[in-house]
């Protein structure tokens, strides 16, 4: 087991990440709303600024999709519909992917 965790810089595109998830059964996932330290650093201390979009004030600038997968396959699966939804997750400002081995869990079914 496998804890796919997706950050996503463009939230507009988490209804359609959403809707393929239900469509190829990829269940159990959980979306949190998100920053990151740039953004966050920004708004306290102005000289970072730099670090923020300019001119837009978000309550969130991100979302982050966590769900866990069975397997190899899974996660090549969740991977490719996010990048038929996002595109290419090397560009920048996209969304990041990584996973984690899972060793234990209770309360869920897979």
């Amino acid at each position: 087991m496998e804890l796919v965790v997706i950050v996503l810089n463009k939230i507009d595109l988490l209804d359609e990440i959403l809707a393929l998830f239900m469509r190829y059964e990829i269940k159990g996932a959980t979306v949190l709303d998100s920053s990151g330290m740039g953004h966050l650093i920004s708004n306290q201390f102005p000289m970072f600024s730099m670090f923020a979009e300019l001119g837009k004030e978000r309550a969130s600038n991100s979302k982050t999709i966590l769900t866990v997968v069975k397997d190899e396959a899974e996660r090549k699966e969740v991977l490719s519909i996010t990048e038929s939804v996002c595109g290419d997750l090397t560009k920048p400002d996209n969304a990041i992917f990584f996973s984690v081995p899972v060793n234990f869990t209770k309360g869920m079914e897979l």
